[in-house]
């Protein structure tokens, strides 16, 4: 009998440790600071807006895929995003200033939020419909952002329907190589890989990456995501694409456990 009440103690145990992570894991993703009221005007795609007093904003924290605005081959899942933020036109939404406020094509970087206080970005991710980006120092929001993903990924939503496949394009990347050997020097750390890419860790970021942390991937699979672009040198001893990283938690040992 005792054996019995302590089997059943272990399994509603279990029970409740499983129920309090799934409330965890459906909490939405609430505004904390200070807020500002404002109302979007235009959509250009799933993560820039225009609003009604003419400021440009880069939604912070989410890539989504791109609109081909000339030719109309939309990558998938764009159109999707695109119109998550065109059911919110001539809303009022509430909006945040990051640390770093505008990016280098002068773009407001902003966090966005319902009339509710719930993130535009955490939704787009809880969907599927964007990936998860970390750029020092606009890190607000992270651990909720890859909560809103995890759970788009565990039930395949959206883009995780898809493969994690390097592909020779530039713009922002999502995909999974061998770390095959790594060097340092004033440019950061290089980390070469099983394909024409090299990972870049940027000198001023490097106080993330401990050397002790960094030589541990060599040999490892990982997962990885950042813009990417082509070197404008074509010596044949340097691969040809070039992926930069600014934060551990875009570059990550793949695990045995992780989703495919």
């Amino acid at each position: 009998m005792t054996v019995i009440a302590l089997k059943k103690r272990q399994v509603f145990l279990a029970l409740f440790l499983f129920l309090s992570l799934a409330v965890q894991a459906s909490e939405p993703c609430e505004a904390t600071g200070e807020l500002e009221k404002a109302r979007i005007k235009r959509v250009v795609d799933g993560d820039t807006i225009h609003l009604s007093d003419g400021r440009k904003v880069r939604l912070v924290g989410i890539d989504t895929p791109e609109l081909d605005h000339k030719k109309g081959q939309h990558e998938a899942y764009a159109v999707d995003a695109t119109d998550f933020l065109r059911s919110r036109l001539d809303r009022f939404v509430y909006i945040q200033k990051a640390k770093d406020e505008r990016d280098r094509y002068g773009r407001y970087l902003y966090y966005l939020f319902d009339k509710d206080r719930i993130s535009l970005t955490s939704q787009l991710l809880s969907e599927g419909l964007g990936y998860r980006i970390a750029v020092p120092p606009n890190l607000a929001y992270q651990a909720c952002f890859e909560a809103a993903e995890n759970s788009a990924r565990n039930a395949h939503k959206g883009l995780w329907q898809q493969t994690l496949q390097w592909q020779p394009k530039a713009g922002f990347a999502f995909s999974r190589v061998t770390i095959t050997s790594i060097t340092q020097n004033r440019g950061g750390w290089w980390l070469e890989t099983n394909r024409d890419l090299v990972i870049n860790l940027p000198s001023n970021v490097t106080d993330y990456w401990p050397a002790q942390k960094v030589f541990y991937l060599e040999g490892k699979e990982i997962e990885v995501r950042g813009w990417q672009h082509q070197r404008k040198s074509r010596h044949s001893e340097f691969k040809s694409w070039v992926l930069s990283v600014r934060h551990p938690n875009d570059l990550l040992e793949i695990k045995a456990s992780t989703n495919r």
